[in-house]
């Protein structure tokens, strides 16, 4: 399969332009690879992780996280660079599905409140907001039954109409305008003077975590219980006060706890995340469950790997598992 089309698709189930501003997602290292039949999904870029992959013959490999934010020289020795070396030298691309994926509505970064069974969810931070457009031109002729169900089963298509006078007005996502755009053109042989105006309802939310509510109220043994059987860590961090009951759950992936507030306001009796510090543990109005930064993302990405295996069908889909750099040790 042509590495274009294989971006093309990971740009859909991620999309970069709802990344954060201050992210790195999308192409790290354009590779000299035109077609490949092998994909490697994996968290961490790190040489270890890069070698396996590419050692399998991987032609593209995908990671959350970047290679880095920012761009560097490569005028040292660093993991930095040992990455970039190895995958230059096997001619192949890598890509970073990060804050795109994170944030794409009911995506693998949600799948904690799958798991859950979570009701009435809504995002825990909003990250960008969007309207759709409405487009009107005039036709001569009427437009065919044939030629609206194309447009209408575009991606990103509200609704169709056309008026007695001519006037066909659609109602488009912004993002799939384009497309439809040259469908339009296609089936009318011309391209007519669109008309556009952004709307200001609906609007569709991207952002990060989610607050929802469990099927029914847990005590704390049993839900701590259930949340055992779902991350694979050995040590949860708790701190903050400890519910008796719990009901309501908010939890954000990866590094979450500047949204502690945010959850508490949420009205979540716990919130699960990665990466707490000792003064956000100090402070917490809420109980927060560190389940680890890798344990919930590592989660994600193997989710995310099957999800590309259905897409790509005529390429394979491997999911390379990382390793925690944290690594417990107890005292005997």
């Amino acid at each position: 399969m042509k590495i274009q089309d294989i971006l093309s698709i990971f740009r859909v189930l991620a999309p970069e332009e709802n990344q954060s501003s201050w992210d790195n997602s999308g192409v790290q290292i354009v590779g000299e690879t035109v077609e490949t039949d092998s994909v490697a999904v994996a968290l961490e870029p790190t040489p270890a992780t890069l070698e396996r992959c590419l050692n399998w013959g991987a032609g593209v490999v995908i990671t959350h996280h970047p290679l880095s934010m920012k761009p560097k020289a490569l005028n040292r020795e660093s993991m930095y660079m040992d990455v970039v070396r190895r995958v230059l030298k096997k001619g192949a691309w890598l890509y970073s599905a990060h804050t795109s994926l994170d944030t794409r509505p009911g995506g693998p970064a949600f799948w904690l409140g799958d798991d859950l069974g979570l009701k009435d969810r809504k995002l825990l931070e909003v990250e960008k907001g969007y309207t759709p457009i409405e487009v009107s031109f005039y036709s001569e002729d009427p437009v065919s039954r044939e030629a609206a169900d194309i447009w209408a089963n575009n991606d990103g298509i509200h609704s169709v109409s056309q008026s007695r006078t001519g006037e066909v007005r659609l109602v488009c996502d912004e993002a799939h305008w384009n497309e439809v755009a040259n469908k339009i053109e296609f089936s009318l042989g011309k391209r007519p003077l669109f008309y556009i105006r952004s709307l200001t309802a609906p609007r569709d939310e991207v952002g990060f975590g989610e607050v929802g509510r469990l099927p029914e109220p847990m005590s704390w043994d049993a839900f701590v219980a259930m949340l055992d059987d779902r991350i694979q860590r050995d040590v949860l961090m708790i701190s903050g006060p400890q519910p008796t009951t719990v009901a309501s759950v908010a939890y954000c992936g990866g590094s979450g706890a500047g949204l502690i507030e945010t959850a508490a306001r949420s009205g979540a009796d716990v919130f699960i995340t990665g990466d707490m510090k000792y003064h956000p543990a100090v402070e917490t109005p809420i109980c927060v469950i560190d389940a680890g930064h890798f344990s919930l993302e590592e989660e994600m990405m193997r989710r995310f790997a099957d999800e590309l295996a259905g897409e790509l069908t005529d390429v394979n889909v491997r999911f390379f598992e990382g390793e925690d750099p944290f690594r417990v040790h107890v005292k005997k």
